[in-house]
């Protein structure tokens, strides 16, 4: 019997070990108080500032969030709306449920999850109402898509 519960026990304590490993190796994408945005892997991929005017790492300006709340591109074009909050609507989104929304700040930063709660960025307090924004037209250059209307 003690065998038994020896064995249950290993088990136990390496499934935890396990997801506890796993869980420390995801690093979000983020944007720091600076408004230095930082990809998943820690490559800084551009900036926001806290007007609403976002740039690619070498300066080139992407995007700006207007006075509306709607993110454009560099050529006027209409990408999404955010809203006070943070919350982020993409143009292109077919329901509202395509929507990224923002927390509430914790320890100054606020996490931006998708429609099935994964951490899409992790911005700070400053930022909110443009990090999702921001982290969107940055991600669309990284990944060498085009912003264009569909």
């Amino acid at each position: 019997m003690k065998t038994v519960n020896t064995i249950i026990t290993t088990l136990m304590v390496s499934a935890f070990t396990l997801t506890g490993v796993n869980a420390q190796n995801y690093k979000a994408p983020s944007i720091d108080a600076t408004g230095k945005v930082m990809d998943a892997q820690g490559k800084h991929i551009g900036w926001v500032t806290t007007d609403g005017l976002i740039k690619d790492a070498s300066g080139k300006k992407m995007g700006q969030v207007n006075s509306e709340g709607t993110l454009v591109d560099a050529n006027g074009k209409k990408l999404g709306k955010t809203e006070k909050n943070g919350n982020f609507t993409s143009h292109f989104a077919k329901t509202k449920d395509d929507q990224w929304t923002a927390s509430e700040p914790m320890n100054g930063m606020c996490e931006v999850k998708d429609k099935d709660g994964k951490t899409m960025v992790v911005v700070h307090e400053n930022y909110k109402q443009y990090g999702a924004c921001a982290y969107h037209c940055l991600s669309m250059k990284k990944d060498h898509k085009e912003m264009k209307m569909k």
